[in-house]
């Protein structure tokens, strides 16, 4: 099926370019292109298109209007990118408080726009793209699949979702071929009709997946959690082993239990090109396991379903090079620009989508950035993420824990298969532990090192537990603190 991939390229697609209003291939292009710019062309890239954004949301966003004249800010007055720093964050209660009208453009033909949502670990967020907003997130599809995992559009792909995940969910859906949405359809949203929207949408997706992509799902792990029984996993290795995708994508908990399985029997990996996890936070332990297992190389990507695909590894595998002509990211902490290598909120400012603007959007994650040239070619900025801002925790000297840092805290025990970490209140924890298949959980022990790792002073009452289930978005949260950490 060699001939397959390139038929895609060299007719499918340029031939969709002709006949519709779909021009995927063509930005993906360009995208392309953008990836040899230097930092300079970069920033005046941004600034061009940062000056353009916050215009239009003045002139067409009832909420973006109001909170620029609250703090007597103009965007004809921005000099530098980093001018966007006298805006507050737009926070996802913003979001959900003044959606859909306040905070889409007026004005706009809506008959194109097309509904997203996110199944978060702690709530649904809802957005809109516009037709141009849809074509370049699928085009920035194809971009982070191609540089980071060399995976071209009609090669095999093979997803394995989490169990409340729907296909609408933004970055993993990609579904926008010519006139998908209807006027009558974007009427529901405003009219709560929410059920037929997603069905439309449902259909339309699975049969471009199917077309397209070559990509097939399979069945999540259900509602069992964590601890799902061995013959199950052998099952999902050999549908894997059967298909033999060029691309496998899963939640990195789905990933890694293959990988421990595989392991664990020494059995022989199922063949697969490249391999990436979508859905939650991958650390560097779930990484190096997965890629040791099925013997090939893990790629991270990150992005959201409010806002499309953001930034993907290069080769070098040291940091996400971010998208920098379609995002502004800022990394933040105390509210100020975060030095290189500390840990900030990420602040993601998107420079394309007219129907809702997403500026300065507080989206939830914390990570590290890294402006420095590695040596790849790749001029833009570089992100290490490194989980969500309500799995941070803090000690008692104000050192900031992320949940990528405890999870590889217990997981370097052979003993702990799987656990959850829950802040009942300020130093004090509950821990759920699945052993392993025969081993037994030290519950002394495992407090004394948790103690050393994070605080002398923290109180952790240990339990043993058959199975961690997931939120009801479908993901798993390993660490809950009490509270958002101030960061």
């Amino acid at each position: 099926m060699r001939f397959y991939p390139l038929m895609m390229r060299t007719v499918v697609l340029p031939a969709a370019e002709l006949f519709t209003d779909v021009s995927i291939w063509e930005q993906f292009k360009s995208m392309m292109r953008t990836e040899k710019l230097s930092s300079d062309e970069i920033e005046s890239f941004q600034l061009t298109k940062l000056r353009k954004m916050l215009k239009h949301a003045y002139e067409h966003v009832p909420f973006y209007r109001k909170r620029f004249d609250e703090i007597g800010f103009r965007p004809e007055d921005v000099k530098s990118v980093e001018d966007i720093r006298q805006i507050p964050p737009t926070t996802k209660d913003d979001i959900m408080q003044h959606f859909p009208e306040e905070i889409t453009a007026q004005g706009m033909d809506k008959s194109k726009w097309k509904y997203v949502a996110t199944s978060g670990t702690t709530r649904q967020i809802m957005g809109i793209h516009d037709f141009r907003k849809a074509n370049l997130n699928w085009a920035a599809g194809l971009r982070a699949h191609k540089l980071a995992g060399n995976h071209d559009v009609g090669k095999k792909w093979m997803e394995i979702p989490p169990h409340m995940c729907t296909n609408i969910c933004g970055a993993n859906d990609g579904q926008q071929l010519g006139n998908f949405f209807t006027r009558e359809l974007f009427s529901s949203l405003f009219q709560g009709d929410i059920r037929a929207m997603k069905e439309h949408v449902y259909q339309y997706a699975h049969a471009r997946r199917q077309a397209l992509y070559r990509r097939v799902t399979i069945p999540s792990f259900g509602s069992e959690g964590t601890n799902i029984p061995e013959r199950e996993i052998a099952g999902y290795i050999e549908t894997i082993r059967k298909y033999e995708p060029y691309l496998l994508e899963s939640l990195p908990l789905y990933l890694y239990t293959f990988a421990k399985y595989i392991v664990r029997k020494e059995i022989e990996p199922p063949r697969v090109g490249v391999i990436k996890p979508f859905g939650g936070s991958l650390t560097m332990h779930m990484k190096e396991t997965i890629s040791a297992a099925f013997h090939c190389p893990v790629y991270d990507t990150y992005g959201c379903s409010e806002t499309g695909f953001i930034a993907c590894e290069c080769d070098r595998h040291d940091g996400l090079h971010v998208f920098a002509d379609l995002y502004y990211v800022e990394v933040c902490r105390d509210g100020k620009p975060a030095k290189p290598g500390e840990l900030g909120r990420l602040y993601i400012t998107d420079l394309e989508n007219s129907a809702m603007p997403w500026i300065r959007y507080d989206i939830g994650d914390v990570g590290r950035r890294y402006p420095d040239d590695h040596g790849c070619g790749r001029a833009s900025m570089r992100l290490q993420v490194e989980g969500r801002v309500q799995d941070t925790l803090k000690n008692s000297k104000n050192e900031l824990f992320t949940s990528d840092r405890v999870f590889d805290f217990f997981h370097s025990r052979a003993e702990i298969d799987n656990f959850q970490l829950i802040e009942k209140t300020a130093g004090r924890f509950e821990l759920l532990c699945v052993p392993r298949e025969g081993a037994m959980i030290d519950k002394e022990e495992i407090s004394r090192e948790f103690k050393e790792f994070f605080d002398p002073e923290a109180n952790i009452k240990v339990f043993t537990a058959k199975t961690i289930k997931a939120e009801d978005g479908g993901k798993f949260r390993f660490v809950k603190s009490k509270g958002y950490a101030e960061i």
